[in-house]
């Protein structure tokens, strides 16, 4: 499905003079109003900001009405020189401009010589009136220093009022960022990513594609409600900002390690069934580590980049054996090869009934008729005869059903931790070992051009994979994400006089997330014996069947096991700001090309299901019910009275 979306966001917004606003959600404004002591206003009074840590400066003048606005200001450190005749220079001290912040600076002038200089506090207002969004700023310190399990910025999403955590889709795609986000009651769906003012949205569930490291993140804004209309995409705007380069070398080497010899032993879990006194720890080996470095570009004798040229050089990787414990409640043994006579059932409440717990019941008796009203199995019988088996056997030379030969052959039982466990009640614990793996780099550099402006450039690459146990299979059920991101993103931002900006952006996102799981054997498939279905598949697609028995926990693969996404998206957008008078007037194109390749073609070898109530359809014409294809009748016309004897048999449901 190819989308195109064009939006020509030419916004001419007259306003209040200070009023301006931030280029593409990546940068940020410095304005304010300059007065003298007396509080008249100071025309054309000389402005220059500077970034502290680049050294780069922007210029710019008062206007007649004694305000100034510095506009398209990447996020960073800042101080502010105001100079005109007949005052002292008056210099504020260093403060931070957050992205998307329109941070205002007031300045008072005293009369003085050109070569005296005034050192003042830069204080923001406290209201931000120059801004009517509602928003949430996680700055850099917090990005830094907030302890992250996993490291993972969407985490820090509900610090902001109004943000929570939902169940949806989602939570299953982008590294295993949890559950859904809602912020102010909005839908998952209506959050808008962006990452240096570009496209960072998966289309497949709306999800953040890039999930940038917290080493190379420089701070993100949340906002909702009544943002400028430069954003015009979904309810809330995300708008993550990547780290540039200063004057001075920064380098950061980290390692993150946990181990579950380092935690504490569990208590044991046991009950009047399941016996399960294991207190062992699920398996845990954590090892995230990399580095950032950051800095002048330098070339002894070559190149000193100082006040120019900057980089940042980014990589993470996580190696991850996450365990879980699995249990469930599996066929007992003996089952498989068709002896019941030593199955039971547990003491259970039926519509008010208390039931004893027992052997199974005989089919047509009152504790069998209560059984199968909630799904539970009764002593198997001959759907052809209605009479039990002889010694409750159902003999091997009935089981006709490949597909129930092939399962049992190629191991999709696994077998029973906890021997002779009444049917439903977990008879299976086992500690599992599930692997996440991933590897992340970004760089960045950064470029002053002198009268040309500046521009910067920005590359991101990651892969990702992780696994997840979805059935009782330790096999067959192991459901992988795999995920690959590639993003790079160009912004140029040039002063065109003392009153005009303009910023241009253009970049690239490919994100890729298929899942599968493991493919049978090719002799499982060939012992299926099933026809007229696809015969080429791509290696995710070869998923194994799913197995719904009822009273049992669900085994073999996945359901739904094949996903496949892609979703490669071009963006380019303009912004202009210029300043006359009292007025600021803004405008903006913004086009997006997107490319969703959303592929679901799943479970091409069947899901099957077998369930005990299925003997409740048995009727007169099931003995003489045409036979399937897999030697049995066909679904909905015979049933044993127990979902294993269905399945041996091969009456599905």
């Amino acid at each position: 499905m190819r989308l195109y979306r064009l939006g020509f966001l030419f916004l001419l917004l007259l306003a209040t003079v200070g009023r301006s606003f931030a280029q593409g959600g990546a940068t940020g404004t410095i304005l304010g109003t300059v007065t003298d002591s007396s509080g008249a206003i100071v025309q054309n009074a000389q402005v220059i900001v500077t970034n502290t840590g680049t050294g780069i400066a922007y210029t710019t003048k008062t206007t007649s009405a004694g305000d100034y606005t510095a506009p398209s200001l990447s996020p960073g450190t800042y101080s502010l020189t105001v100079a005109a005749p007949g005052f002292a220079k008056t210099q504020t001290d260093q403060f931070v401009l957050a992205v998307d912040q329109s941070y205002r600076v007031n300045i008072s002038l005293k009369a003085g010589g050109a070569t005296e200089t005034t050192m003042v506090t830069a204080q923001a207002v406290t209201l931000d009136t120059d801004n009517s969004a509602l928003s949430q700023l996680v700055s850099e310190a917090q990005v830094k220093e907030l302890p992250l399990n996993g490291r993972n910025f969407m985490q820090l999403l509900t610090l902001g009022a109004g943000a929570v955590t939902v169940g949806g889709e989602q939570g299953t795609m982008r590294q295993g960022v949890g559950n859904a986000v809602s912020i102010n009651g909005g839908r998952p769906e209506g959050n808008n990513y962006t990452l240096d003012g570009l496209i960072n949205t998966d289309q497949a569930l709306v999800t953040p594609a890039v999930i940038l490291s917290q080493d190379a993140i420089q701070e993100f804004k949340v906002e909702s409600g009544t943002y400028s209309a430069e954003y015009g995409f979904s309810a809330s705007q995300i708008n993550l900002v990547s780290k540039s380069g200063t004057n001075r070398f920064h380098g950061t080497a980290f390692e993150t390690f946990r181990n579950d010899a380092l935690d504490a032993r569990p208590f044991p879990t046991a009950n009047d069934y399941s016996a399960d006194t294991r207190t062992d720890n699920p398996v845990l080996r954590q090892n995230q580590f990399g580095y950032v470095a950051d800095g002048p570009v330098w070339i002894p004798k070559l190149y000193d980049g100082r006040d120019k040229t900057f980089f940042m050089a980014n990589y993470e990787g996580w190696r991850i054996n996450n365990g879980a414990r699995e249990t469930a409640a599996l066929p007992n043994p003996a089952v498989l090869t068709g002896d019941f006579s030593a199955e039971t059932y547990p003491a259970l409440s039926v519509n008010g009934t208390n039931l004893p717990g027992g052997p199974l019941p005989a089919y047509g008796s009152t504790t069998c008729t209560l059984l199968l009203s909630i799904g539970r199995n009764c002593m198997p019988v001959n759907p052809l005869t209605g009479t039990a088996y002889p010694g409750n056997k159902i003999p091997s030379d009935l089981f006709t059903s490949r597909f129930a030969n092939t399962v049992i052959k190629y191991g999709y039982f696994e077998t029973p931790t906890i021997q002779n466990q009444p049917e439903g009640i977990t008879n299976f614990v086992e500690n599992v070992g599930l692997p996440l793996t991933t590897n992340q780099q970004t760089y960045r550099v950064d470029q002053t051009l002198g009268r040309l402006g500046s521009v910067f450039g920005r590359f991101t690459y990651s892969k990702y994979q992780n696994s997840a146990l979805d059935t009782a299979s330790l096999v067959y059920g192991i459901l992988t994400q795999y995920e690959t991101q590639k993003n790079w993103a160009i912004s140029h931002t040039i002063s065109l006089g003392k009153s005009s900006v303009n910023n241009f952006r253009f970049g690239y996102l490919d994100s890729m997330a298929p899942q599968g799981a493991p493919a049978p054997p090719p002799a499982a498939v060939a012992s299926l014996g099933e026809t007229g279905v696809f015969q080429k598949f791509s290696p995710l697609q070869q998923t194994w069947s799913a197995l719904g028995l009822s009273t049992y926990s669900g085994t073999g693969g996945p359901t739904n096991a094949y996903t496949g996404s892609d979703n490669p998206s071009w963006e380019f957008a303009d912004s202009f700001t210029t300043i006359h008078g009292r007025h600021s007037i803004s405008a903006g194109v913004d086009y997006r090309r997107w490319q969703l390749i959303r592929n679901l073609d799943d479970d091409f070898y069947g899901d099957f299901s077998f369930s005990a109530p299925t003997i409740q359809t048995n009727n007169i014409n099931c003995p003489n019910a045409p036979v399937s294809v897999d030697g049995a009748a066909p679904a909905s016309l015979c049933g044993t009275g127990h979902a294993v004897g269905d399945l041996l048999l091969g009456y599905y449901s």
